[in-house]
C-alpha cells in the first residue's frame, strides 16, 4: 500500500476571484485527496493529503491546467506532518498578514453568462449584472483585499437565497463570486432623469439621434449613432473635441469586417478576455467623419452584458469616455449630471453599483505581428509586470506630464496605474492622487522614497526622490520589458518632448546604455532647432516649418505667407521665447506644415498623424530618397531643401510625405550601422506611427539586425514613462 504524505502549496499571482480554489476543491474531489484550500493576503495556500503518486497527480493538475483566467507567478511547496482529514474543504479567506497577491483586472462576459442573459427560461434572462468566476468586474469593485465581497462596491447588495446557494455550491461556477446576483437582489439600471424600462428607452433614445451616457465598468461612456452626422458633428462640439478619432463599438465581428480590415491576431485581441479598442484600417470613407485625420479607427466589442443586451437592437455605436476634454471619466450620477447640464448628452443610463476605481478602456493596436499597447487601462490593470535583472530597490514613480500613469515597483514586480490623463489638468492631478492612495492601500505598500521626470516643473518634491530624465526612462521601458537590463544596448528614443541634460527639449535620441543601466551616454541627437514662440510653435505649426526652412538655409516658405514669415524670423533673431529642440514629432510637425497638410492643430500630435496618412496613402514608386547626412547629429538640411524642390516643383504630397518617413528611417539605420550595437530598442511616440515601424523593421532585417525590441504590453509612448522611471 502507497505511503500517505501531506504537503502545503503557496501559490501567488492572479489566484483570487477567478476560480481558483473551485477548481482547485475539483482536483482533490477528483484524486481522493484531503485537505483545504483557502485565500490568504498573499495568495492562495493548499494542504493536501493522500498517496504519493495521487498528490503528484493533483499537484500537476493545479499547475498544468489552472482556471483559464488565472496567472500563477510563483509557488513554494513543502512536506508538512499529517492531519488524517476525511474530506477537502474551501475554508473562509484569511485577511491578516502581508497583502502580496495579484488583484484580477476586469474581464469580458463569458460565453455562459452571455448564455444566462439570452436565456428566456433562466433567472437571469437580460440581467445586465451577470457574471460569475469567469468574468465580470474586478478592479474597478474592489476596495481592499483580499478580493471577498465585504471588501467590494457589492457589500450592500445581500444576495438572495438562490445566489447564496451558488456562492456557497463549490461545484458552481459562481462559486465565490464575488459579484454575485440576480434581478432580485442585484444591482439596477435606471434613467436619470425620465421614466419607463431604462434599456428600451435608451435604444429608442439612441436610434433618434440622441447622446445617451451608459455607466459602464470604470465609469461612464457617451454612446451615439455614428452614421447620424449632424450627432456627430453635435458630440464633438459639446465635446471641444475638433476632428480627433471617436472609438465604435459594434455588435461583433462581422460587423467590424464589413468597415475594417481585420487580421487573425487582431481578431483574437477584439474577442479576448480583455476586449479592448483595437486600432484597425479601415476598408473605405464611410467612418471618415468618425476618424477624419487618419487611416485608422478604434472598435471594440460588447463586453458587459449590458453592452450585450443594447446590441441585439443596435449594430454600432460610438463609445467615448463621459468627459470634457482633457477631464478624468464620470464615474458617479454628480460627475454625470454636469454633462447634462453643459448640454452634452440627452439622456443618462446608470445603475446603483459604485465604480471604486475609475478606468477608461484600454487601446491596442497590432504593429508587425506584435501587440503595442497605446492605452493600458481595464482588462490590464493592476496586473503586475515582472522585470528580470531589476534592483530590489522598492518605489512609486510617478510618470511624464502628459498620457500620465504612475508606477509602484516592489521587488521584482512593477504595478502599472491605469490611464490618469495629462496633469495639466487640476482634477486629473487630484485623480493621480487618490489613485495611488488607492494602489498603495490595496498593495499594503509604503514607498521608501519616489521617481520623478527630471524637468525642473518637479522640483516640488520632497528630497526622499530621484529625478530621472525622460527618455532614459523611454529607453528602461523597452529594456524592463524585454529582460535586457545590465546587457549593452542602443535606445533609439523619438517622441515630441522630454527634458535633456544640457536643459534642452529633446526628441530624436540615440542613448548608449550599458551594464549600470541606471546611468546612459547620449551618442548621437537630431540638429537643434528653435521653437519660435515656445508652446505656441507645437499648435501652430507653421512657425516650425519656418523655423526648418531658416535652420536648413532655405530663404522660401511655399505654403506659408510671406508677411508671416518675416514675423516669425524677426521672433526667431531676437531670441526671445525660442527654445531649442532635438525632437522628431516637431520635426513631423514642422514637415506637416511646410506642406499645408496643417496649419493650427487640435489636438496632440495631430500633425503628425496627418503626415503619416498622406505617406500610407503614397501607392506610386517613390524617386530618389531625400539626403541622409549622419555624424554625431542627424543633419536634416538638405533633406529640407530637397522637400522645399519637391513642393515648387509639384511632387504630390503623399510622395513628400512617404520620402519624408524614408529619411527618418534612413537616418535611423545610419546611426545604428555606425555605432553597430548587438541590441537596439526603439522607444516613444512616434513609434506610435505604424507605417514608421513597418519600415523600419524592413531595414532592420535587410542590414541583418536580429535583436531589435520595441515596446509591447508596456505603452511605446509616455504612458509607459513610469515603468522605465521605476527600474532606476
Amino acid at each position: 500500500m502507497e505511503k500517505l504524505k501531506r504537503i502545503r502549496i503557496k501559490v501567488k499571482g492572479i489566484v483570487q476571484g477567478v476560480g481558483f480554489r473551485p477548481t482547485v476543491y475539483k482536483y482533490a474531489h477528483a484524486y481522493g485527496i484531503t485537505g483545504f484550500v483557502v485565500n490568504t493576503p498573499d495568495g492562495v495556500t493548499i494542504e493536501a493529503e493522500g498517496a504519493g503518486s495521487k498528490l503528484n497527480a493533483f499537484v500537476n493538475e493545479i499547475f498544468q491546467h489552472p482556471p483559464r483566467i488565472a496567472r500563477i507567478t510563483g509557488s513554494e511547496m513543502e512536506d508538512i506532518p499529517m492531519k488524517h482529514e476525511m474530506e477537502f474543504v474551501i475554508l473562509r479567506s484569511e485577511s491578516s498578514g502581508v497583502k502580496s497577491t495579484e488583484i484580477s483586472p476586469d474581464i469580458a462576459v463569458c460565453k455562459d453568462c452571455t448564455d444566462d442573459i439570452f436565456n428566456k427560461k433562466g433567472r437571469r434572462y437580460l440581467y445586465p449584472f451577470t457574471n460569475c468566476t469567469n468574468c465580470g468586474p474586478r478592479f474597478t469593485i474592489i476596495k481592499d483585499r483580499p478580493y471577498d465581497r465585504r471588501l467590494t462596491s457589492m457589500a450592500g447588495f445581500k444576495m438572495c437565497p438562490e445566489c447564496e446557494a451558488e456562492y456557497n455550491d463549490p461545484s458552481n461556477r459562481r462559486f465565490h463570486a464575488q459579484p454575485n446576483a440576480c434581478p432580485k437582489c442585484g444591482p439596477q439600471l435606471k434613467l436619470l432623469k425620465g421614466g419607463g424600462d431604462p434599456i428600451s428607452e435608451t435604444i429608442k433614445y439612441l436610434k433618434q439621434g440622441k447622446i445617451v451616457a451608459v455607466k459602464g465598468l470604470g465609469g461612464f461612456n457617451i454612446a451615439c449613432d455614428p452614421m447620424n452626422t449632424d450627432t456627430v458633428s453635435r458630440l464633438r462640439k459639446a465635446k471641444q473635441r475638433g476632428r480627433k478619432s471617436f472609438a465604435l463599438m459594434m455588435k461583433d465581428v462581422g460587423t467590424v469586417k464589413v468597415f475594417c480590415h481585420v487580421s487573425d491576431n487582431e481578431q483574437k485581441l477584439l474577442l479576448s478576455d480583455v476586449a479592448p479598442i483595437v486600432l484597425l484600417k479601415k476598408k473605405n470613407n464611410t467612418l471618415d467623419h468618425v476618424s477624419p485625420d487618419n487611416n485608422y479607427i478604434g472598435v471594440m466589442l460588447p463586453y458587459t452584458p449590458l453592452h450585450k443586451i443594447l446590441f441585439t437592437h443596435i449594430d454600432m455605436l460610438i463609445m467615448t469616455s463621459a468627459n470634457k476634454v482633457d477631464e478624468p471619466i464620470a464615474t458617479n450620477d454628480a460627475e454625470i449630471a454636469k454633462l447634462i447640464g453643459s448640454k452634452m448628452v440627452d439622456m443618462v443610463l446608470t445603475n446603483n453599483r459604485d465604480v471604486v476605481n475609475r478606468c477608461d478602456d484600454s487601446v491596442v493596436m497590432m504593429v508587425n505581428d506584435n501587440v503595442q499597447v497605446v492605452r493600458r487601462a481595464r482588462g490590464f490593470v493592476p496586473v503586475a509586470l515582472e522585470v528580470k535583472g531589476a534592483n530590489n530597490d522598492d518605489n512609486i514613480s510617478l510618470g511624464a506630464n502628459l498620457k500620465n500613469t504612475f508606477s509602484i515597483k516592489i521587488g521584482n514586480k512593477i504595478y502599472m496605474s491605469q490611464h490618469i490623463g495629462d496633469l495639466d489638468d487640476l482634477r486629473n492631478y487630484d485623480y493621480q492622487k487618490g489613485q495611488i492612495n488607492e494602489f498603495l492601500k490595496l498593495l499594503d505598500f509604503r514607498p521608501k522614497h519616489t521617481n520623478i521626470d527630471a524637468h525642473p516643473g518637479y522640483e516640488n518634491y520632497d528630497d526622499k526622490h530621484s529625478k530621472v530624465f525622460h527618455h532614459h526612462a523611454h529607453a528602461l521601458s523597452v529594456m524592463g520589458e524585454h529582460d535586457l537590463l545590465g546587457q549593452d544596448v542602443l535606445a533609439v528614443v523619438c517622441d515630441g518632448t522630454g527634458y535633456g541634460t544640457d536643459g534642452k527639449i529633446w526628441g530624436f535620441e540615440f542613448l548608449k546604455i550599458g551594464k549600470d543601466y541606471k546611468k546612459f551616454e547620449r551618442a548621437v541627437h537630431l540638429k537643434y532647432f528653435a521653437l519660435p514662440g515656445g508652446e505656441k510653435a507645437i499648435n501652430e505649426v507653421d512657425r516650425l516649418a519656418i523655423s526648418i526652412c531658416k535652420n536648413s538655409g532655405v530663404s522660401s516658405v511655399p505654403t506659408v505667407a510671406k508677411e508671416r514669415i518675416e514675423v516669425i524670423i524677426k521672433l526667431i533673431d531676437s531670441n526671445i521665447n525660442c527654445p531649442l529642440t532635438s525632437s522628431l514629432g516637431r520635426l513631423f510637425d514642422a514637415v506637416a506644415g511646410l506642406c499645408g497638410i496643417i496649419k493650427d492643430v487640435e489636438y496632440e500630435a495631430q500633425a503628425a498623424i496627418m503626415l503619416q496618412k498622406y505617406a500610407e496613402d503614397f501607392k506610386g514608386e517613390s524617386g530618389c530618397s531625400y539626403a541622409v547626412s549622419v555624424d554625431d547629429e542627424i543633419y536634416y538640411s538638405d533633406m529640407i531643401s530637397q522637400l522645399v524642390d519637391d513642393i515648387n516643383n509639384g511632387i504630390s504630397i503623399n510622395e513628400i510625405a512617404y520620402k519624408f518617413h524614408e529619411w527618418v528611417v534612413g537616418s535611423i539605420i545610419n546611426v545604428i550601422r555606425k555605432t553597430n550595437p548587438q541590441t537596439v530598442v526603439f522607444s516613444g511616440g512616434c513609434f506610435q506611427n505604424a507605417l514608421l515601424c513597418t519600415m523600419i523593421k524592413d531595414v532592420m532585417d535587410k542590414h541583418g539586425f536580429k535583436r531589435y525590441f520595441f515596446n509591447n504590453m508596456v505603452p511605446i509612448n509616455d504612458a509607459g514613462i513610469s515603468f522605465g522611471q521605476a527600474l532606476v
